[in-house]
This record gives C-alpha cells, sequence and structure tokens, in this order.
C-alpha cells in the first residue's frame, strides 16, 4: 500500500489538511495529491469520498477525530468497504494495526513535546509500522532531525504551526518528505517537488 502513498508524497509535498467538504473541493482545484480530513462528521467524509473527484486525491481520515465512527477494528473495516477512504491518520498503535489490516493506509501521528515524547514515539512507531509519519509540531524538525533514526523510519511528514513559505521550505530541507497544513495559501501547485522546495 505504501507504494500508493510514496509517488504522491514526491509529487507534491504540501498536503492539505482540510475541516470541511467545501475546503476539501478546494484542495482538489488545487490539485493536491494527498488530503488529511481532520474532523467532521462520517457523514461528510462520506459525501466527499463518493464525488467523482478530478483529480483524485488520496483522502485520510484523522479517526480520533472523526464523529460518528468506531475507534476500533469494526470502525476501520467500516472506512474501508463502506466509506472507500484511502487511509487514517491516527495517535493510536492499535487503530494502525487495523486499519493496515483492512488494506488501508495509516499514518500515525507523534506529538513531539519533549525527549521522552520522543523516544516513546519511536519505540511505539517500531511496533506498530506504519506507512508513515506525522510529527507535530512541524518547527521542530529542523532543531531534532539528527536525532531520528531516518533510515530506520518509515517516511516522514511534518504538520502544524507552518504558516509562512519560509518555514514551509525550512521544515523541507530536514529529512521530511512532506507537510501538512490548512493554510490554503500553502497548497500552491507551484511546490511541484522537493527538491525545488530546497533551492
Amino acid at each position: 500500500m505504501s507504494d500508493l502513498l510514496l509517488p504522491r508524497l514526491r509529487k507534491k509535498p504540501v498536503i492539505a489538511g482540510v475541516k470541511s467538504v467545501e475546503d476539501a473541493l478546494l484542495a482538489v482545484e488545487k490539485q493536491m495529491e494527498i488530503i488529511f480530513f481532520l474532523t467532521g462528521t462520517l457523514f461528510d467524509l462520506q459525501d466527499l469520498v463518493k464525488r467523482d473527484l478530478q483529480p483524485r486525491p488520496l483522502i485520510f481520515a484523522h479517526v480520533d477525530l472523526l464523529q460518528g465512527i468506531g475507534k476500533d477494528q469494526w470502525g476501520m473495516r467500516f472506512l474501508a468497504q463502506v466509506v472507500g477512504v484511502d487511509g487514517i491518520l491516527t495517535t493510536r498503535s492499535h487503530l494502525v494495526k487495523a486499519a493496515k489490516k483492512e488494506g488501508l493506509l495509516a499514518i500515525q501521528r507523534l506529538f513531539v513535546l519533549d525527549s521522552e515524547a520522543l523516544k516513546t514515539g519511536l519505540s511505539i512507531i517500531s511496533s506498530s509500522a506504519p506507512d508513515a509519519i506525522e510529527i507535530l509540531p512541524a518547527l521542530i524538525l529542523p532543531h531534532i532531525h539528527q536525532r531520528l533514526p531516518v533510515d530506520e523510519l518509515p517516511p516522514i511528514i511534518a504538520g502544524g504551526l507552518i504558516e509562512t513559505v519560509d518555514e514551509l521550505k525550512a521544515v523541507l530541507r530536514t529529512p521530511a518528505m512532506a507537510v501538512s497544513t490548512s493554510r490554503q495559501e500553502l497548497w500552491s501547485t507551484r511546490w511541484a517537488s522537493k527538491q525545488h522546495n530546497n533551492g
């Protein structure tokens, strides 16, 4: 399944974080490759997924915050078989495992609040084996990426607190493959590749 994710991350390293169907449709207009559906209800998510979106982005549901879905293996099965999302975001290891069992992509979120949280998070990730990890807040990455066992980790996404182009570029100079942001002005199609951003 990660074969579906990596080409999208390489093509456009900015991920649209959305909080409504309307925001998601704007992200599609801006040709975003990946959408993180961050909040709302199961009905909102179904409405989005069932639309004939062109071009069709990968749609991830933030299941920790999504209303109307069980936070268990049956909820993940429902998302996969009935709703038809491409993947999930979660802080919970058991949901990562359950989602992958149902054929969904799974991104595990890791909040780096201090050194102990980083250590614990890395340990959890080694056992849950997500398709990618999202490190929050993104702005911490330029300062701590040397401490990360990058070669042993799945693809890294950075999320949270990115507000300017300069901040975006700074994070993309780290080993992070992509940045997720709800700031629509950063969803520009000119972010064609990570290599371009590093320049």
